[in-house]
């Protein structure tokens, strides 16, 4: 009997081989899922939030005076939307989701960044709309969107350094009990 293998933790695969993996492979794999899980789930709650008061957020938006009154509503749904999708995408390991969540935090950092450097009293809109009127510092926002970056840095560096399974071993059927069934 043979199993075809393509699943969420590919590149742990070795764990079930019989192979010894160094404590440090194992710490480091550990970090790299509960990590992508952990940054998907933040991305999905901060999207769902947003969603659920699209109107709120607009407002939050329109504060920075970035973008004309007439895409705020756009804006306000699609980008929530965006993160929704993205974090899900990095829950499930789906090609590209990691590259969009990065994307989407460098546009948050320009943005925080300009209102750091124009010293703006606003709230960044990045969670809820208890956040909106707790006046969370836009300085609190922009360095905890840093340390995103730095999760972000350790995935795409976890990734080069061991790419997932669908990547490198695609379709690898292992067998069991030295059988050699195809399935």
């Amino acid at each position: 009997m043979k199993i075809r293998r393509e699943g969420l933790i590919n590149r742990d695969w070795a764990l079930f081989q019989g192979k010894r993996l160094s404590s440090a492979e194992l710490y480091y794999s550990l970090a790299y899922h509960l990590l992508r899980l952990g940054l998907g789930c933040l991305f999905v709650y901060a999207g769902v939030t947003k969603l659920l008061d699209p109107k709120a957020f607009a407002h939050a938006i329109a504060q920075f005076d970035l973008l004309p009154e007439t895409v705020l509503p756009l804006v306000a749904v699609g980008l929530p939307a965006l993160e929704v999708v993205a974090g899900v995408g990095l829950i499930f390991e789906v090609r590209g989701s990691l590259s969009a969540i990065s994307v989407l935090l460098a546009v948050f950092l320009l943005v925080l960044g300009y209102a750091v450097w124009l010293d703006l009293d606003i709230d960044c809109g990045c969670f809820t709309v208890a956040e909106l009127s707790a006046r969370t510092s836009v300085k609190q926002a922009f360095f905890r969107d840093l340390t995103l970056a730095a999760v972000m840095v350790f995935l795409f560096w976890r990734r080069r350094v061991h790419p997932p399974a669908s990547k490198s071993l695609k379709a690898t059927q292992i067998s069991i009990k030295g059988e050699t069934d195809n399935v």
